[in-house]
């Protein structure tokens, strides 16, 4: 068996593809090591309803509008 680093992409599963979830999903790929190419990640968002963004969708308060500006 060698050493070397098998080229597999770091899975990653998120439930739920409300704020927590697409925040999740955004810090994962902005991250340092997956910008700079030294780690893949591969993301699937779980939703169980027929519509994503959860409360982002279905109201969130006018008072956050940076959770708005993800959609």
């Amino acid at each position: 068996m060698s050493n070397s680093r098998i080229n597999r992409p770091f899975q990653v599963a998120i439930i739920g593809s409300g704020p927590a979830g697409v925040y999740a999903a955004d810090i994962l790929t902005k991250s340092q090591e997956v910008q700079g190419g030294d780690v893949q990640v591969s993301i699937d968002i779980f939703e169980a309803h027929p519509a994503p963004y959860g409360l982002i969708r279905y109201g969130v308060a006018p008072d956050h509008p940076r959770i708005k500006g993800i959609m």
